[in-house]
């Protein structure tokens, strides 16, 4: 991921461009770590419901989501629980209703719990407001609070196995980003949250508000 990054960072230095990486929103960025998954043999897709719900039947504005999802093979469609029990709900009923509860997984389809869940937040020292850079007030909190609640979401749905939350962390000074994010991860085992080691990787980004480093954080749930 990181590796592609840098290519979209260098890209914005060669345009002379007057904002880097850093000034992108947070869903900016998703399409971009899509993009870096292109040329793996994993499949790649976007805003997946999560496979779980507290509610028997609920609908999709009702269903959380999640940022990225990895199956193993490329193109392949991942099975959905909860829209193969809506489908069963309709057959009942009908001519098809004895043939409601016999539907199984495509042999080729993705299990939820054969993929691997990412939910990604982006945190900057110094951040854009209304296109002007300064220092972020609200960066402890965003680093603190954002990647716990997703890891709490990802650890709580049972049909996920595997899964990560991905912290991206623009700062001023190299070692920022691998300490703050190492802090966050403590702070979720200090709450006896379900996580291994963060895995981390740093690049260095063109100073356009104050921001001089990329570190992506990979935080893994542990089941």
């Amino acid at each position: 991921m990181s590796r592609y990054l840098q290519s979209v960072e260098s890209h914005f230095r060669e345009q002379n461009a007057y904002q880097g990486l850093d000034s992108l929103a947070e869903i900016q960025l998703h399409p971009l770590l899509c993009q870096a998954f292109a040329d793996s043999c994993l499949g790649v897709l976007r805003e997946i419901s999560y496979p779980s719900s507290p509610k028997s039947r609920p609908n999709e504005s009702q269903r959380q989501r999640c940022d990225l999802v990895l199956t193993p093979n490329a193109g392949q469609r991942l099975f959905d629980p909860i829209d193969e029990q809506r489908a069963q709900d309709q057959a009942l009923g009908t001519l098809f209703e004895s043939y409601a509860n016999q539907h199984e997984p495509n042999s080729d389809d993705a299990l939820p719990q054969d993929a691997f869940w990412i939910e990604i937040k982006s945190v900057g020292q110094f951040s854009y407001v209304d296109g002007v850079p300064g220092p972020n007030p609200k960066y402890t909190n965003e680093l603190l609070i954002g990647p716990k609640a997703d890891v709490v979401k990802l650890a709580s749905d049972p049909l996920i196995h595997h899964g990560a939350s991905l912290i991206v962390l623009f700062s001023e000074h190299q070692e920022t980003g691998p300490h703050d994010i190492a802090a966050s991860a403590t702070a979720m085992l200090d709450h006896d949250l379900p996580i291994s080691v963060p895995i981390l990787e740093s690049f260095e980004i063109t100073n356009y508000a104050g921001n001089g480093w990329c570190t992506l954080g990979l935080i893994p749930i542990r089941l």
